[in-house]
């Protein structure tokens, strides 16, 4: 499964990213996200374990979160999560400057190794039911915050 998420913020490329990369202040503005969490904190990131909701159902994983300032973006790569369903997804976010704003795009690159079944589950239920959903929210929440900061 390749899924990527976008949208384009009307604020400066500095705060949106300095907003974004603050993880544990998600659930101050993301009313999916319950929380954040660090088990180990590293000057580049550390071990984060995350928990949000998609429709009353909670799911929660386990990232190795790595920030790069100098790159403009966020790396996860998923350690655990429930069912261990997303192990070894790797999500990157780029933020670029576009003449309408910051476009931020979210990849997912996952491919879940359950015999038979693993493909559909990757594609339907892990990617489009939960991903996808999820992803949306966060980049609409992240819009409103950002956009609301700077009218």
């Amino acid at each position: 499964m390749n899924r990527t998420n976008s949208i384009v913020i009307q604020a400066p490329l500095h705060d949106i990213f300095e907003v974004a990369s603050d993880l544990e202040k998600w659930p101050d503005y993301l009313s999916h996200y319950r929380y954040n969490t660090f088990l180990s904190k590293k000057p580049w990131g550390g071990i984060v374990k995350m928990c949000a909701v998609r429709d009353f159902i909670t799911t929660s994983w386990i990232s190795e979160y790595r920030i790069k300032p100098e790159e403009v973006q966020m790396e996860f790569n998923h350690l655990r999560s429930t069912l261990n369903a997303t192990r070894g997804m790797n999500v990157i976010w780029y933020f670029k400057e576009t003449d309408g704003g910051v476009q931020i795009d979210i990849v997912h690159v996952h491919k879940l190794n359950w015999p038979v079944i693993g493909g559909l589950v990757n594609n339907y239920i892990v990617g489009w039911f939960f991903i996808h959903n999820i992803a949306n929210k966060t980049l609409a929440g992240l819009k409103k915050r950002m956009e609301k900061k700077t009218s």
